[in-house]
């Protein structure tokens, strides 16, 4: 068989196809968004949502898709560069999916362990460390993106590195040859940037902490995830205080006592982020950050199983509360909160889309973040609705149906 280099210095595979949809000879080509395979008259395109695996044995590349498998033969020395273009153009998709920016620090090759609230997985992968997270990338769609903000531990064994998050996950490396010291400075050196950056961050906030205070606040909000403002009084009462002065000159100021008075105002989580460069929105359009960042509060409920989430949004923006109705405790809820919105670069639209709306392909990339995300899947799956922003006196009794007894 031979390849054809077309217009778009795209290159054109030929194969002989065995799967569900097509018998016999196929061109395919490895899109931006999917696997386009011709036949005579016709074209498909597999999206790289729906592939589950692939693998490269004895010169038959199977795909395993959630239309089944698709059986690539007869391709002669084309077969490998075939699984390299696909495994390169999947993972540049699930890096996007996973919200990962920028080039990585290092790039390495071994074998990984994860433990995910007992769901156990394993495989080789290429491991690359960024300036916030490791990604793990296997051929399927087990990828995980680990938010290092969330690294609570780091044990270095005699050929292994194992990575503790706060919300109990637990990553292991090993069999990564030469790779294995390089690799462990570099996450070392990613946690040092960042807890610095965090610290920064912070001082912002208030100037006033001593070193002592700063250090211990940053443990508590790496990133400026949530946290309880009763723990934070308790290391620095002036910086929950300039938290709480934030939140009474914005919009949401009202909202904030009327949460007192549901619950104790020391259980109430608050977080920040810190903007500082520009992003891309929801809609797919850059603008310029705001300096002050974002607020947001994680509210518990009466009955200990909900939960109230507010975005601290400009005046000129619409805003809703969002609800959660959850198993388990709320401090276990708004740790899970903390991790599914970082992983989507706090992307709300993400976690409130229905799971209707993911299957549509402009969701493609919401889908794959949402598969290869066990916090964001339990957020997701604790939605209950939402009160819009009305009036304080409608906002207030739709709240109150929600969060009282």
């Amino acid at each position: 068989m031979s390849t054809v280099e077309k217009d778009n210095l795209a290159i054109e595979y030929i194969a002989q196809l065995d799967s569900p949809m097509i018998e016999g000879e196929v061109k395919a080509n490895v899109g931006e968004n999917g696997l386009v395979l011709k036949v005579m008259f016709e074209a498909t395109e597999i999206p790289y949502a729906a592939i589950r695996s692939f693998e490269l044995r004895d010169y038959v590349l199977t795909v395993e898709t959630d239309f089944g498998a698709f059986r690539f033969s007869k391709m002669g020395n084309w077969c490998q560069p075939f699984y390299d273009e696909l495994s390169s153009s999947y993972n540049g998709k699930v890096r996007k999916a996973l919200f990962v920016d920028g080039s990585p620090v290092i790039k390495v090759r071994g074998k990984y362990h994860l433990d995910e609230h007992g769901y156990v997985a394993q495989g080789d992968a290429e491991i690359q460390v960024y300036e916030d997270c490791v990604l793990i990338l296997p051929p399927n769609d087990g990828a995980r993106r680990i938010p290092l903000c969330f690294v609570t531990s780091v044990e270095k064994g005699d050929f292994t590195q194992s990575l503790q998050l706060d919300t109990e996950e637990r990553y292991t490396f090993e069999k990564l040859g030469y790779d294995t010291e390089p690799f462990a400075d570099a996450i070392a050196e990613q946690l040092h940037l960042l807890r610095e950056k965090t610290l920064r961050a912070i001082k912002a906030i208030d100037p006033s902490l001593t070193p002592q205070q700063a250090f211990v606040i940053a443990k508590k909000m790496p990133k400026g995830v949530a946290a309880p403002v009763g723990s934070l009084a308790a290391v620095a009462p002036s910086f929950a205080s300039a938290l709480e002065k934030r939140i009474h000159s914005s919009r949401s100021r009202k909202e904030y006592e009327i949460f007192k008075t549901i619950c104790d105002p020391a259980r109430i989580w608050v977080g920040f982020r810190a903007f500082d460069e520009k992003k891309d929105t929801e809609n797919g359009t850059e603008e310029e950050l705001q300096s002050e960042g974002m607020l947001w509060l994680i509210v518990p409920g009466q009955r200990g199983d909900t939960a109230a989430v507010e975005f601290i949004v400009a005046e000129e923006e619409s805003a809703a509360t969002f609800i959660y109705k959850f198993r388990g405790d709320f401090d276990g809820f708004a740790r899970s909160f903390n991790r599914a919105l970082e992983a989507i670069s706090f992307r709300r639209e993400v976690i409130r889309l229905s799971d209707g709306a993911l299957q549509k392909p402009e969701y493609a990339t919401y889908a794959m973040a949402v598969s290869r995300n066990p916090a964001l899947q339990f957020v997701r799956g604790s939605f209950a609705g939402r009160v819009i922003h009305a009036s304080i006196k409608s906002w207030q009794k739709g709240v109150l149906t929600y969060l009282k007894d």
